[in-house]
């Protein structure tokens, strides 16, 4: 099976700081649940941006559903790699929950139809319909983690990545949660989640497992 993403002999290294995330080897496939732990600061957001492009290593080689990720630019890495960052406000930009979840679609000039109605079931199911015309500035913390994730669903990325998805949400949020990442196992899509969770973690034992420690990473 080809890997949705590839790492080999990457090492990146931070201009100011000091710090050296290395990797020799490491591969993400369709269909698959990996969860990404360690401790603070031991390199697992560095990590996860090598992964989709955000950061370029130092050394080595990231490929994205076998192309080169040098090769590739943000856009055309972001059509196949989805990313949730561990702040959401740093991905929301529209003036309400409604025109953040159709804002990609309008852009890109899709069905304006069909796009409504996978922005109304989204809100609906992670208990956002209520908030519609809410400015996405007076949403809570919960709120917008909530929000980015849905506009991330929006898209059809093959492969997401999720830093810390479980912050901020309450325990039936967090249900809906894992079962969105059960829906999107099933449909062969692949996801990486970086995660101190202990509730995440023991629901997927059958998860593949990689640990950084110290800008080491481990599978």
């Amino acid at each position: 099976m080809t890997s949705a993403i590839a790492l080999a002999n990457v090492i990146f290294r931070y201009r100011q700081g000091g710090f050296t995330l290395s990797c020799p080897k490491l591969d993400f496939f369709p269909g698959e649940l990996s969860l990404i732990t360690g401790a603070n600061g031991s390199g697992k957001t560095t990590l996860s941006q090598l992964m989709c492009g955000i950061l370029q290593p130092s050394q080595g080689e990231v490929r994205i559903f076998g192309k080169s990720a040098a090769n590739l630019s943000l856009g055309q890495i972001g059509s196949q790699v989805g990313y949730l960052f561990q702040n959401p406000a740093r991905q929301l930009f529209s003036g309400t929950v409604w025109k953040e979840m159709t804002l990609v679609d309008e852009l890109l000039g899709r069905d304006s139809k069909s796009a409504a109605c996978k922005a109304s079931r989204l809100l609906e199911d992670f208990g956002l319909g209520h908030l519609q015309e809410r400015s996405t500035y007076y949403l809570s913390g919960g709120e917008k983690q909530r929000l980015a994730l849905c506009t991330l669903l929006m898209g059809g990325a093959r492969f997401l990545i999720l830093d810390e998805p479980t912050v901020g949400l309450d325990k039936p949020n967090r249900q809906i949660l894992y079962s969105v990442i059960d829906s999107l196992l099933a449909e062969g899509r692949g996801l990486a989640v970086i995660t101190h969770e202990a509730e995440l973690i023991r629901r997927y034992p059958q998860a593949g497992r990689i640990q950084v420690d110290k800008g080491q990473v481990a599978s």
